[in-house]
């Protein structure tokens, strides 16, 4: 059935924000009718031809009366107050990660997304790349047997490199760093593979000069079907089996059957407790495509659930699961102990 296309809005036009204009612009669902940003040089530089430009969003929402969705895409402070503001309008929302400074914050942002009768997807985009989809379903059909540990790492030289924040500046004076950015990726991507977390213990630290919050983190996780997770962060090493290019970063999942690993390629290599070794090729997009893609699959993800009813995976629930764990981290780290994942939303934290 032919039906007129989603008309979307998108609030921020920051440096992130060329990949989500980019993206949206392959969706045929999609239009595109409205960006907004205070800065009006961010806002003259937004690639997305025919879309009006606002620099308030109050005035944006009071103009586009029939928006169906929008996307934010801002520092994680404003997300509460802008997804709210979008709720009480009837848009669906999807909104960057991380998805909240505070648990309050999240918690406030699914009930205003309830009670308005619209969805709320956070914009997890790692879980979408295909490499995680592949690990997903190896690990899923049994082939590394029970698994006993994951082994996920993210690094890059940025906390140590002169300019290493030019592009992100709001990052150097985050009290709350590495953890709060990059964790809630490598937490939801943990998740995606092993499933619910029961207890994180974790350990950060700052080695680099120019920024105020941490640039390296430790996590041990527990995962409630037993198996273990190393998550590990650094903005002060180098990114050995990765390609950030593509945000492909070193991923193992050893199992009681054989160990399966991300090769720099995209494909996967399986390890039987033999030593033998089998390719398992991953599906991708031409190589400048790569980075692109998981946007992009985000998006339509988010997109097929407005129009089909589906289920979002990243969810504003799912991704208070996500944050729980980020939140418990820095609890573990300050507290000096391992800490219990809160998993459990009464119902009076919907009420407010």
């Amino acid at each position: 059935m032919n039906r007129p296309p989603l008309k979307g809005a998108l609030v921020g036009c920051g440096q992130v924000s060329r990949h989500h204009l980019a993206g949206w612009a392959r969706i045929p669902e999609v239009e595109l009718v409205a960006l907004c940003d205070r800065d009006p040089a961010r806002l003259d530089a937004a690639v997305a031809p025919g879309a009006r430009r606002y620099h308030d969003f109050a005035a944006l929402l009071k103009t586009e009366t029939k928006l169906d969705f929008v996307e934010i895409c801002t520092q994680v402070d404003a997300h509460r107050a802008l997804v709210e503001q979008a709720a009480a309008r009837g848009s669906h929302v999807l909104c960057q990660k991380p998805a909240a400074a505070t648990r309050g914050d999240l918690i406030a942002m699914i009930g205003a997304c309830d009670r308005a009768g619209v969805r709320l997807m956070i914009h997890e985009n790692w879980r979408f790349r295909p490499w995680y989809r592949a690990i997903r379903q190896v690990v899923a059909i049994g082939r590394v047997g029970r698994p006993i540990r994951l082994r996920l790492a993210h690094r890059d030289f940025r906390a140590l490199r002169p300019g290493g924040f030019d592009e992100q500046p709001y990052l150097a004076t985050a009290p709350r760093l590495m953890l709060m950015d990059m964790g809630c990726h490598l937490v939801d991507c943990a998740r995606f593979l092993l499933g619910e977390v029961a207890t994180v213990s974790a350990t950060l630290r700052r080695f680099g000069v120019s920024n105020l919050g941490e640039d390296v983190a430790t996590l041990v996780l527990e995962f409630e079907s037993g198996s273990l997770g190393l998550l590990d962060f650094s903005w002060c090493a180098a990114p050995l089996g990765a390609r950030l290019e593509w945000a492909l970063n070193e991923t193992v999942v050893e199992g009681d059957s054989g160990t399966i690993h991300l090769l720099k390629d995209g494909s996967l290599e399986f390890v039987g407790l033999d030593g033998a070794t089998e390719r398992i090729p991953v599906d991708l997009p031409p190589p400048a495509e790569v980075y692109l893609a998981g946007y992009l699959a985000t998006q339509r993800h988010f997109i097929q659930g407005l129009l089909t009813g589906i289920a979002h995976e990243t969810s504003g629930q799912d991704a208070l699961e996500t944050m729980s764990v980020v939140w418990a981290a820095y609890q573990s780290a300050d507290e000096g102990r391992t800490i219990s994942i809160e998993r459990t939303l009464a119902e009076d934290d919907m009420s407010g």
